[in-house]
């Protein structure tokens, strides 16, 4: 698959749930937990989960596609591994990356259960740095843009998953970076408002993210 593919593919799977967050953001003004009825929750619930699986995808696929052997929107190949020869090979040898282990690619993951969480950006450096595809640089470069929105949108997804008054209270790290309001649920914090750009929380990590992917694939 061509990486001009991988992208489309992201950036089309994002469509509906960024509709559905534009949706709720332009009918209620959000600035206390009361604001939220559990039905707003709800939505937002599935908006953080789809979105995060979407830049997992996308990030498994770069990997998959650049060990494999792909071509860049400019038209530049990234050869192949010799021993990349399937997804499974090239899964078993992810694990091993994430493990910090020596790669060995005789080694296949047929369980997807037991691949790596492809869209945190420290393992995806991790296993990019294991298996060197050539594509490797660019990829490197792509997960510093891709950083602050991936993790804020990890850390939040995390935070709703297990909602506890700990995991809310992680939230408020980011505090300098955003005009914030007391939440009772981690989703809350999505319409916290990014001080430079006024944007969001939700649509400024997309941001980040949809730059590195343009990014990478050119």
């Amino acid at each position: 698959m061509l990486l001009r593919d991988i992208q489309r593919a992201f950036e089309t799977a994002l469509l509906e749930p960024v509709r559905v967050f534009e949706e709720i953001a332009t009918t209620k003004t959000f600035s206390a937990p009361s604001d939220f009825t559990t039905d707003d929750l709800c939505l937002l619930e599935g908006v953080l989960s789809r979105t995060w699986q979407i830049w997992c995808r996308f990030c498994r696929s770069l990997i998959m596609e650049s060990c494999r052997g792909t071509q860049e929107i400019s038209g530049a190949i990234v050869p192949a591994i010799p021993k990349a020869i399937s997804e499974d090979l090239v899964s078993g040898a992810a694990i091993q990356a994430k493990l910090g282990r020596r790669i060995t690619w005789s080694r296949a993951n047929t369980i997807l259960r037991n691949e790596p969480t492809w869209g945190d950006v420290d393992v995806l450096l991790d296993i990019a740095n294991g298996l060197r595809p050539g594509n490797l640089a660019k990829i490197i470069s792509m997960c510093t843009m891709a950083s602050s929105g991936a993790k804020l949108i990890q850390m939040v997804r995390n935070a709703s998953a297990h909602d506890n008054h700990q995991s809310l209270n992680g939230l408020t790290r980011f505090g300098t970076a955003y005009a914030m309001f007391p939440i009772d649920h981690a989703c809350q914090a999505l319409f916290w408002v990014e001080h430079t750009t006024t944007n969001y929380m939700l649509p400024y990590a997309l941001e980040q993210l949809d730059a590195a992917v343009k990014y990478v694939v050119q």
